[in-house]
């Protein structure tokens, strides 16, 4: 793809989508649906131009997808240079969810020490971790509670997310220490009545979570090849 070629083709893809209101939500969703029926060839073409242009973000949504070797691991080595720097640029978070999407056992590493050290006072913790390494779920979400106020947790919805996969919500209040079971299972309970959690299935879910008896392992996190594991599971 020429350079004009594509800088001419963004700016219209740019005007299509100027009074989008919604955080570039549709934007994201139309460049997807429109990539898709590109060939293989004009994809790879698509995402270096994107890169060569600074649009990052948008990128790594699309290497995900599409993305050639040499995509991930730009990305890889973009997210390792982040985490040894000091910086709290978001673009690490799309770096991370290309990693995540695409994850390999090297990627680990550099994982956890995105994960244990949490840059930013509103950290997110993607569900996608969840099936590649409980252990660190568990653990990142027990750093996580510690560093928020109840307020933080119970007033607003930064774990509002979390209502969309209860198992892994039972999972979080059966294997993290007591203190932050309870003030999962009091979470539960106020969210419950949101009004983002819009069926009574998820509703009857989070009260009975609320009213879970909490049992305890010795060990307050699963161990590796556990039946908490995910390569066990």
């Amino acid at each position: 793809m020429e350079q004009l070629e594509f800088q001419a083709w963004w700016t219209d893809f740019q005007s299509y989508h100027k009074s989008d209101k919604d955080g570039g939500l549709e934007t994201l969703k139309h460049l997807k649906q429109v990539v898709a029926g590109f060939s293989e060839a004009k994809r790879i073409a698509f995402i270096d131009e994107m890169i060569n242009n600074d649009l990052g973000s948008l990128a790594t949504e699309l290497i995900a997808l599409y993305g050639n070797e040499y995509h991930r691991r730009l990305i890889r080595d973009k997210f390792k240079e982040w985490i040894t720097s000091q910086s709290e640029n978001s673009i690490a978070d799309a770096y991370l969810m290309t990693i995540l999407r695409t994850f390999e056992e090297s990627d680990i590493t550099d994982l956890r020490k995105y994960f244990i050290e949490q840059r930013g006072n509103w950290f997110r913790i993607p569900i996608e971790l969840y099936s590649i390494d409980r252990v660190l779920f568990i653990e990142s979400f027990e750093i996580l509670l510690k560093r928020w106020t109840d307020e933080s947790v119970f007033k607003y919805d930064g774990l509002l997310y979390l209502t969309n996969h209860l198992d892994i919500l039972e999972f979080l209040i059966d294997n993290l220490s007591v203190l932050q079971s309870k003030r999962l299972q009091k979470f539960c309970k106020i969210k419950s009545g949101h009004s983002y959690v819009n069926t009574d299935k998820r509703k009857i879910g989070l009260l009975t979570l609320a009213n879970k008896i909490l049992q305890q392992p010795t060990s307050q996190q699963p161990k590796p090849g556990g039946a908490s594991d995910p390569k066990q599971a």
